[in-house]
């Protein structure tokens, strides 16, 4: 059984506002921030229980930094993540041709891939400029 206390709730609010990659550190900034006392050990537990939801990825980054991402929740088909390579942001996209995709994968190669892990990595128009 989990419980949900106020530095629980917080710190879930600030990943959930986060729309790009993140790390503790960076959580534990923004709760310093705002005057709150929690420790990292308790990010890291939050973090660990949001990854097991699915409403959080973990990921490496280059530099060997354990960078986060926040997974909308979203019960629509045909969707995948855009994440910039460069400034780390990741935006939500519905695309009828993401379904086009998924049936694809599912009718010719007879896997089931979940939506909510697709990231398609690249540029975005703002670091492209």
């Amino acid at each position: 059984m989990t419980y949900n206390t106020r530095q629980k709730v917080k710190i879930q609010k600030i990943i959930a506002d986060q729309s790009r990659e993140f790390s503790v550190k960076d959580i534990y900034n923004e709760l310093v921030r705002l005057g709150e006392d929690v420790g990292l050990t308790t990010i890291y537990r939050v973090a660990d229980e949001m990854i097991e939801a699915g409403d959080l990825r973990k990921n490496i980054s280059a530099d060997g930094t354990v960078r986060f991402q926040y997974l909308e929740d979203c019960h629509n088909t045909g969707h995948c993540y855009l994440k910039c390579d460069q400034c780390g942001r990741l935006e939500h996209t519905d695309c009828r041709l993401v379904k086009q995709l998924m049936e694809h994968v599912a009718d010719e190669h007879g896997f089931q891939a979940d939506e909510k892990n697709i990231i398609i990595g690249g540029t975005c128009k703002r670091c492209a400029k």
